[in-house]
């Protein structure tokens, strides 16, 4: 009898081994992405941010789709409401040389873009 909770003692953390690393490269990518853009393919709806991941320089393709959403903050004009407003921007609107941070989802080997937001413009 011992020997056989052994095995399914082992058996257990092993799924569970198998399962927390499995889960890991999700963990590691939750977080979005921020950098620079360095190009700007409109017509392919496509831009490349280059930015810093684990102290190596990166740059990362992100795939607009329809529901990708853009947005930029603008300084309000009117006096009685100070601070920034969040405005809808295109994706022709992107400059190389802004800063950003894109919340992304994954879609095979594609870094699809759920929101982009603009966060310096140069």
């Amino acid at each position: 009898m011992g020997r056989a909770v052994c095995i399914v003692a082992s058996a257990i953390a092993l799924v569970v081994s198998a399962a927390f690393l499995a889960a890991l490269p999700a963990l590691a990518d939750s977080a979005p992405i921020a950098g620079t853009v360095k190009s700007v393919d409109a017509p392919g709806g496509t831009f490349v941010v280059e930015g810093f991941n684990k102290g190596r320089v990166r740059q990362v393709t992100i795939h607009m789709r329809g529901d990708s959403k853009i947005v930029r903050f603008q300084r309000s004009a009117d006096a009685s409401t100070p601070g920034f407003n969040e405005q809808p921007a295109a994706l022709a609107d992107l400059r190389p040389g802004w800063t950003v941070s894109v919340k992304t989802r994954h879609e095979g080997d594609k870094e699809v873009a759920e929101v982009v937001r603009v966060v310096h413009e140069k």
